[in-house]
């Protein structure tokens, strides 16, 4: 089973996954597609590089999985597979966390915005695939990967149905 973690950056994907990998095989999309040659052009806007996530969804599509994988990045939800977490956050926790990474101001109100207009959330549902949403703003991450681990066993729990986290409050403040 492939399942993607993913995210706006800040949510706390990474710290997520750090968990996951005592018991679980991690693919860290960035690594990965660096590792890959996956990289296409530097996008001096948005500075970062630019990846085909046709050709990311082709590369890991190939890789031998056995068992569950989960995929951890802000693009997972592009591959094909079975299950996509998305994880969400207050968008002022993100600016602090993404403030405190260095990041430009730029760059913090763009991801806070893709935060508040659902956009991954969004992409995610849109893809088909079974998608389940976890706010994480007031969870540990050991909370967070026990709510991942009910979702793994099949078992119904209300607040991680898309859709249940809105930001929409805040809009006035980053637009």
């Amino acid at each position: 089973m492939l399942v993607a973690i993913t995210g706006t950056p800040g949510v706390g994907k990474s710290t997520v996954s750090s968990i996951l990998r005592k018991e679980y095989r991690v693919i860290d999309i960035h690594s990965y597609a660096e590792d890959h040659g996956l990289f296409e052009s530097f996008d001096e806007e948005a500075g970062s590089y630019d990846v085909d996530v046709e050709k990311l969804n082709d590369s890991i599509m190939s890789e031998d999985i056995e068992g569950t994988v989960f995929l951890d990045g802000h693009l997972s939800h592009f591959v094909d597979c079975d299950k996509i977490i998305v994880l969400r956050c207050e968008p002022h926790v993100i600016y602090d966390r993404l403030k405190q990474r260095g990041y430009d101001e730029r760059k913090i109100l763009e991801n806070v915005q893709t935060e508040v207009l659902d956009v991954i959330l969004s992409e995610s549902v849109d893809s088909g695939i079974d998608t389940y949403e976890i706010d994480c703003t007031e969870l540990t991450p050991e909370q967070v990967v026990s709510k991942i681990g009910i979702i793994m066993n099949g078992e119904d729990i209300p607040d991680v149905t898309p859709g249940h986290v809105d930001w929409s409050e805040e809009m006035d403040e980053w637009f």
